[in-house]
């Protein structure tokens, strides 16, 4: 590209201090993306997938940020669409992003309308050995009493730069639920945004990671309340190890009018070695009276009792904080519906690990 594109992605909503540089990320891009389309796999009636220009992707606001838009508008393909109708919980999507080595955009908008569910999982794959960037943006509205579960796996190779991005909205008495184990890329910035614009509406995020080998992580989650009696809940486990890096920036933001809310937000990190970086920015904010915000961390290396525990049953230390941190990993997987699905997260854990010893 003849001009380097420069990108702020991860703001929080409300800044903190400059000098922690933990406002905002800036990232340049100077590479030009190549639209890129997922295998999509749909099992179940009342679910159609189209392609075409969403007319209201622009007013969905994503946690990674506006900017991100702009590599979709680069690569310039269709959106993918997907889209349900009446009764549908046993309706499921799989999509495929199975991404070569080069450097791609994909955009996808998930549609529940109202009183169905939509249920959606993505596997981000790509060679181990290939080196590029993907950027997957994904965007829903779900209608008066409807739900969206996405499920999404990441499991890119070292030498990708990856965007995962997503932002939604729920109407009345509607719900989203999101999933995500990300365990690949040299570098992710990954971030969510939810609108609760409806009375009773809900969101759930449930966040797993591991990182190690240099990995440096970047995220934002936030949860906007706009309705009655909404209610969200953020879940971040973790495990940071091997000179990687994370900031993670989690928020809860009480507008007025939302009386009778509530949101959660709750951080579980396991820390294996010292040559680490931890960053993390709590954020509740409030503008009406009768809500309830509450965030809980726990961060560090395993517990002394534990350690002992499994030591004394000939477990040695290495091996025990593997399989600590193993269990985290799997706590967030067990969500996923699909068998073949967590197959796949159990096989890049593995080979991962084979290669640690073969080394």
């Amino acid at each position: 590209m003849e001009n380097e594109l420069q990108m702020t992605l991860n703001r929080l909503p409300a800044p903190t201090w400059n000098w922690l540089k933990m406002n905002e990320s800036h990232v340049a891009y100077d590479k030009t993306p190549v639209w890129f389309s997922a295998s999509t796999e749909i099992s179940g009636d009342g679910m159609v997938h189209t392609k075409e220009k969403v007319d209201g992707w622009d007013g969905i606001v994503s946690g990674v940020g506006k900017d991100l838009d702009k590599l979709g508008e680069l690569a310039g393909g269709e959106t993918d669409v997907l889209e349900t109708f009446g009764q549908t919980e046993e309706t499921y999507a799989v999509l495929t992003y199975d991404f070569p080595g080069g450097d791609y955009a994909s955009c996808l908008y998930l549609h529940a309308r109202e009183n169905s569910t939509l249920n959606v999982t993505m596997v981000l794959t790509g060679g181990k050995d290939q080196k590029g960037s993907s950027s997957v943006q994904v965007k829903a509205c779900a209608e008066k009493n409807a739900h969206i579960k996405i499920y999404a796996v990441q499991l890119l190779g070292q030498g990708f730069t990856c965007f995962h991005d997503f932002g939604g909205i729920c109407e009345e008495k509607a719900g989203i639920e999101l999933v995500r184990v990300e365990l690949g890329a040299g570098k992710l910035y990954a971030g969510g945004e939810v609108d609760l614009k409806g009375k009773e509406s809900s969101f759930e995020a449930h966040i797993g990671y591991h990182a190690k080998a240099d990995q440096k992580l970047d995220m934002n989650y936030t949860v906007r309340h706009h309705g009655k009696k909404t209610t969200s809940l953020m879940e971040t486990s973790g495990i940071l190890e091997e000179h990687s890096s994370k900031l993670f920036r989690g928020t809860i933001d009480f507008l007025r009018g939302c009386s009778g809310a509530k949101g959660d937000e709750r951080e579980d990190i396991l820390m294996l070695g010292d040559d680490l970086v931890n960053q993390t920015i709590p954020l509740i904010l409030c503008q009406e009276e009768d809500v309830e915000g509450n965030h809980g961390a726990s961060m560090g290396k395993l517990d002394d009792s534990v350690l002992y525990y499994l030591s004394s049953r000939g477990i040695p230390e290495e091996k025990a904080e593997q399989i600590m941190a193993r269990a985290k990993i799997d706590a967030v997987c067990d969500r996923i519906p699909q068998a073949e699905v967590r197959k796949l997260v159990e096989e890049y854990l593995g080979t991962e690990e084979d290669t640690d010893e073969t080394v």
